[in-house]
């Protein structure tokens, strides 16, 4: 041998998690970083044996944590939030290594967000399962609706904002007592794999939470065998409406209940007495922030054509001003926005700022105006860094402009006189929508969830909590009070 040869390192693999353990069976698939091209790290696959074990060591799980008091589900959740913010440097790191996120969205968006979900989900364990004493027909009978825990959830979390969706996966499920298999991203599962760790090291028994990836290959057989197995009460699912369409319906042959939060289009509408600089700021901020690969990110802008031409003018100032686009998670994501852009020019939009050039994972920002109806991007998800921009001659159109889309999840109304943007934010089709601000919105405290093909179902808070609990009713007659 070579004594002057050099020894290349193994790369690192990221494991399966599964009853507090790493578990490497041997396939493995890359995981590459989209801003440079190269492989990060392997990471193991898992096979439908892997994914029938995962949910076999969550059922049994399931008779322990289902009866574990609320203080102590409590404790465990907030001693995790603690763990988030002294690794949140891991995080962060792992999160732009495996997605090319900029460092401000793996650090706000998903890290620290991240750490308030978990302690605002732990603060309700003591409460979420509080049940009703309803009234009933006769003095003699006495009812109680208690809330209960499913039993085994699968969480499928994705790949653009990994670590807050995949603590919203599965923290809820767990503190309402729970156990749940988080279906990993194979675009991140180095960062859902942190999430098993930092709970097992909080204190979570094992198989209470099992992280399992996948292969895209392999994709198909996994998913089936989860949510086929008998032990799965309810799914819960973060992604494209296309593939949330595929699981409900694998669901719905096993009549399994779901919580989909999914694709939008989301518009914002911006009134003649809006403050017109806020209002760009906060349309290029939610529309290109994370390169557009948000699901609330803002795609439609509908303005009063008395403003229109001012409103442009500010609006390419802010563009050329925004410094947070990113890049893709691959360059066939980034070409599939460019081809949407470049097929509605073709058709006759007009390009008002950019160019839709593609370098590597990277899409330049553009936006554009004179969208038909007959072009793809009118009612197509982009999921990059395009606005289509649209004047309208008054609120009744802007509203049915608005409302006229397969999607609902979320929305913007700029004006000054917010009790006229309330009136039409109730008419707006959309699971939220956000006077005065970006689309771009969540938070601990508020429910998230669309409407029509943006899913049904709500995360967060105590709506959250709901989703995960289901209600029995016991009723107790009282012989003797009867005769009386």
């Amino acid at each position: 041998m070579d004594s002057t040869a050099v020894e290349i390192p193994a790369p690192e693999v990221v494991p399966l998690w599964i009853d507090n353990q790493p578990v490497s069976p041997g396939v493995t698939f890359p995981v590459t970083n989209p801003k440079t091209g190269k492989v990060v790290w392997e990471a193991a696959g898992a096979t439908r044996d892997i994914a029938q074990a995962a949910v076999d060591s969550a059922a049994k799980a399931f008779l322990t944590w289902s009866c574990t008091p609320p203080k102590e589900k409590r404790r465990i959740f907030l001693k995790a939030a603690d763990l988030v913010r002294a690794r949140r440097d891991e995080i962060i790191q792992t999160i732009v290594d495996e997605t090319g996120s900029t460092v401000e969205w793996a650090a706000g968006i998903n890290a620290d967000l991240g750490a308030e979900f978990l302690e605002e989900l732990a603060s309700l364990a003591t409460t979420c399962t509080m049940g009703y004493l309803p009234t009933t027909e006769s003095d003699a009978r006495l009812a109680m609706v208690f809330k209960e825990p499913y039993g085994v959830i699968v969480g499928i979390a994705p790949w653009n904002a990994p670590f807050i969706l995949a603590i919203r996966a599965v923290a809820a499920p767990l503190i309402c007592g729970n156990t749940a298999v988080l279906k990993a991203s194979e675009l991140s599962p180095k960062t859902h794999s942190i999430v098993g760790r930092l709970l097992g090291d909080a204190g979570l028994p094992p198989g209470v939470l099992n992280i399992i990836q996948h292969s895209r290959e392999d994709a198909a057989e996994v998913v089936g065998t989860l949510i086929s197995h008998p032990a799965v009460r309810k799914i819960n699912f973060t992604g494209s409406t296309a593939v949330g369409r595929a699981i409900a319906q694998q669901a719905g042959r096993h009549l399994k209940p779901l919580l989909l939060e999914l694709g939008g289009k989301a518009s914002c509408i911006v009134l003649e007495d809006a403050d017109l600089v806020e209002a760009a700021r906060a349309v290029v901020t939610g529309g290109f922030l994370h390169h557009g690969q948000i699901c609330m990110g803002t795609e439609r802008v509908i303005v009063m054509r008395s403003i229109y031409t001012e409103f442009l003018s500010r609006l390419r100032e802010e563009a050329a001003a925004f410094k947070g686009v990113g890049v893709a998670v691959t360059p066939a994501a980034a070409q599939k926005t460019a081809s949407l852009v470049e097929s509605a020019i073709s058709q006759g939009a007009r390009l008002e700022y950019g160019e839709p050039l593609v370098n590597g994972s990277a899409l330049q920002p553009t936006i554009l105006s004179g969208l038909t109806k007959d072009m793809d991007l009118f009612y197509t998800e982009s999921f990059g860094p395009t606005i289509s921009l649209m004047s309208v001659s008054g609120t009744d159109e802007a509203v049915a402009l608005a409302n006229d889309t397969e999607y609902g999840l979320s929305a913007a109304i700029f004006s000054r006189d917010v009790s006229k943007a309330i009136m039409l934010a109730r008419r707006l089709q959309t699971g939220a929508c956000h006077i005065n601000a970006m689309t771009v919105h969540d938070e601990a405290t508020l429910p998230h969830g669309g409407v029509k093909a943006s899913g049904f179902g709500r995360f967060g808070a105590q709506w959250g909590m709901d989703e995960f609990l289901q209600t029995k009713t016991v009723t107790v007659l009282d012989t003797v009070a009867r005769k009386l």
